[in-house]
């Protein structure tokens, strides 16, 4: 059987993936490139917002229609998955099995099943060692960097957020684990790992997250280490010292505002005010110059007022974000933030996103041209050249690089090499090879 993943969602849901791909060639069936050529498609969903849920049931309308033409087994995974369980079959009466997120390891059952021509197989279930998935299973991609998964789950109560419902409470893995993991990564060739959890800053698997980052950091061989989310409620002054002090760790911090207003993060339940927010940024200190950072804001929430708004827009200006990824406020099923009245025109919250990413724009622009005339290294992350010339690259603080090498010179994948900037955008860094 041959069989293709199409993943949706954050980076857990990019590693979930490569767990079922590893799953299924266990049992001996075939990835392929193309669900055209597949015998099995398998949705790895992803609900955080509505549009995203739209892009699934896109899909799935897609499929309806092939599976009219030709035999061909579909499967839905991930948060959409556990959030909407058996309800799926009802809007979608062509799937063959629904698979929840804290079910992976119950994948081939499932596939057998269906292949069996049991009708509507669903497993949604909590497993208690879900998050002790064996490393070694994982079929991963080709990519420069590798996940891991070091804590599952979240037991912060935002309003907006669908994730406890569809990931749980947390669970951490043993750090022994992690280190061990980290080490067969190194040991396999890469050279760049990234930590994940809902919220790393949380993990509890036998020692705090910045001694996890000590720790893992140790393993020769490594050259950077990355994380992410955090949470600012769990931002530590021992994981900023860790962060600005360790060389493996990368100068790169997300963390999550999502407004720039006090009441709005009330009814939001983030759990800090902005100057809590400003104080986690603070414990930083010179180290703040040296590191990219970034942050979340969601636009609209209900009940948001002009001035809620300008207090996120000065916010903006007082930290001179590195970036940002924002968003309009998206309602999601079974969460606290529907009882709230949202009365906003979607015009007015349309015309405050374009002007938050606008502003944006021009800091992250700002930030790109501070790098132009240094020589920083940069990782590999294309097998080849563009047809414009140049190859993909990342550097220490998760800025795109479009590296100019010259003719005919081939670049070592998943490498660090020497680059100079030559210029800035507000998307990528041109650089030449030193």
């Amino acid at each position: 059987m041959k069989f293709h993943i199409q993943t949706w969602g954050c980076q857990m849901n990019d590693h979930d993936g490569e767990k079922l791909s590893g799953l299924l060639s266990a049992e001996g069936f075939e990835a392929v490139a193309e669900a055209g050529d597949a015998d099995l498609v398998l949705l790895n969903t992803c609900s955080i917002r509505e549009k995203a849920v739209h892009k699934v049931y896109s899909e799935l309308g897609r499929l309806r229609e092939e599976k009219q033409r030709r035999p061909l087994l579909v499967g839905v995974t991930g948060c959409l998955a556990q959030q909407e369980q058996a309800a799926l079959f009802k809007r979608a009466p062509h799937i063959d099995f629904v698979l929840g997120t804290m079910a992976l390891r119950q994948l081939p059952r499932l596939v057998a099943e269906a292949q069996a021509g049991r009708g509507r197989v669903i497993d949604t279930g909590e497993y208690p060692d879900n998050h002790l998935f064996p490393p070694q299973v994982a079929r991963r991609r080709d990519t420069a960097k590798a996940l891991v998964t070091i804590i599952e789950g979240c037991n912060h109560a935002c309003t907006y957020c669908i994730v406890p419902t569809t990931r749980g409470t947390e669970r951490s893995r043993p750090f022994a684990d992690v280190v061990a993991e980290v080490r067969g990564l190194v040991e396999a060739g890469y050279r760049e790992v990234e930590l994940l959890g809902q919220n790393v800053n949380s993990y509890a698997g036998g020692c705090t997250f910045a001694e996890l980052l000590a720790r893992v950091a140790e393993v020769d061989g490594l050259e950077w280490l990355r994380f992410t989310t955090s949470h600012p409620m769990n931002f530590t002054r021992d994981l900023a010292r860790e962060l600005v002090t360790n060389p493996k760790v990368a100068p790169f911090l997300h963390l999550p505002l999502q407004s720039g207003s006090d009441r709005i993060l009330k009814r939001m339940l983030r759990e800090y005010t902005i100057d809590q927010y400003l104080e986690r940024l603070g414990y930083l200190g010179e180290g703040r110059s040296r590191l990219a950072l970034s942050t979340d804001f969601i636009v609209g929430f209900p009940g948001e007022t002009d001035e809620d708004f300008e207090a996120t827009m000065q916010v903006l200006e007082t930290v001179q974000f590195d970036a940002s990824f924002s968003f309009i406020y998206s309602p999601r099923p079974g969460t606290p933030s529907l009882r709230l009245k949202d009365d906003l025109p979607m015009p007015v919250k349309s015309e405050r996103l374009a002007r938050l990413q606008q502003r944006q724009a021009e800091l992250t622009l700002a930030s790109n041209r501070r790098f132009v005339g240094r020589e920083i290294p940069v990782r590999i992350e294309s097998r080849t050249a563009t047809e414009q010339g140049w190859w993909l690259a990342r550097s220490g603080e998760w800025k795109t690089i479009h590296l100019a090498a010259g003719p005919g010179r081939e670049l070592p994948f998943g490498e660090l090499v020497q680059a100079r900037i030559t210029q800035a955008s507000p998307h990528f860094l041109g650089a030449e090879l030193v």
